[in-house]
């Protein structure tokens, strides 16, 4: 049997040390997250390429033409087609540019001039372009919103289902497994500078989703031990139990990093974040399903314990 509880200071101490150290990275060498269009705004163009021309292409066409910053990302390296983003920065600038040249007021506009001075730089045809998506930074605060909402009702659901099949101390401690898998993720993708999107939001979900699945396995072969074995203490039945299933958290959590490392190698760059926050999460909910939630619950039974002294 492994004796994980004799670690739990060590893993406590750990874990606030690396949330420390993500945030203060994030925002004090960064000064906070990567901006991206979904959440701040922009647009975005597809657009495919003749098999002569690649990204490089794409990057130094956008940048002739005004754009600064220019953030191009493959979606289909079959039909070598790519998407062309214009933050809300870079947008604010190019409106001046052309409101300045053309002396008139340029609207939502800039979308459709920027598509054209590209065309004409590339002297590609119009068919080129696939989509052109214009995002207002009010819908990036509704987004925000949106996903907020939905993942502390996830938390919270886990909780509410959690607290009816366990004890009140397993529901805690699965709960603060979650947050601590969220906050670690989430500081991640800010040291990561990876742009929060769509698919990074549904990967910060499908972490706690991963993370409480390897959590209630313990937690019910800690329950199956304490039937069988009442007459030992709480660390000897926590500590045999996280043994037992640490085979099988481990596969687990191998295999399904192997799926991420593949979908990261041969997908496209539109998954490439989601694949990056997955393999993160995956690690980090692993970690906490053996040293945060059933020491969260150790540390309560006993804080519990010494006030009914």
């Amino acid at each position: 049997m492994i004796h994980f509880s004799r670690y739990r200071a060590i893993t406590v101490f750990a874990s606030i040390a690396l949330m420390i150290g993500l945030y203060v990275v994030t925002f004090g060498v960064y000064g906070g997250f990567e901006k991206s269009i979904t959440f701040n705004g922009g647009i975005r163009i597809s657009i495919v390429l003749p098999s002569d021309m690649n990204r490089d292409t794409l990057e130094k066409a956008a940048l002739a033409i005004g754009i600064p910053s220019p953030s191009v990302k493959l979606t289909s390296a079959h039909n070598n087609q790519y998407d062309l983003e214009v933050g809300p920065t870079a947008k604010e600038a190019l409106e001046k540019q052309i409101a300045q040249g053309s002396n008139k007021k340029v609207d939502s506009g800039v979308g459709a001039i920027v598509e054209e001075r590209l065309l004409a730089h590339l002297k590609l045809p119009a068919r080129s372009i696939t989509a052109r998506e214009t995002m207002a930074a009010s819908y990036g605060d509704e987004l925000w919103g949106i996903a907020t909402k939905s993942l502390l009702a996830c938390i919270g659901l886990i909780g509410v289902y959690l607290a009816l099949r366990f004890h009140f101390s397993f529901a805690l401690g699965a709960a603060l497994s979650l947050v601590h898998d969220v906050f670690l993720t989430i500081g991640f993708i800010g040291v990561a500078r990876i742009e929060p999107s769509i698919p990074v939001v549904a990967a910060v979900l499908t972490v706690v989703g991963y993370s409480i699945n390897d959590t209630i396995v313990i937690f019910d072969r800690i329950r199956k031990n304490a039937e069988d074995h009442a007459q030992m203490s709480s660390k000897v039945i926590m500590d045999g139990a996280m043994t037992q299933t640490l085979s099988r958290t481990l596969v687990t959590s191998i295999l399904t990093l192997i799926s991420m490392l593949s979908l990261l190698m041969g997908g496209a760059d539109s998954l490439r974040d989601f694949a990056i926050v997955l393999i993160f999460g995956i690690i980090m909910g692993t970690y906490s399903s053996i040293f945060v939630a059933a020491h969260s619950v150790q540390y309560y039974e006993e804080l519990v314990a010494r006030f009914k002294r």
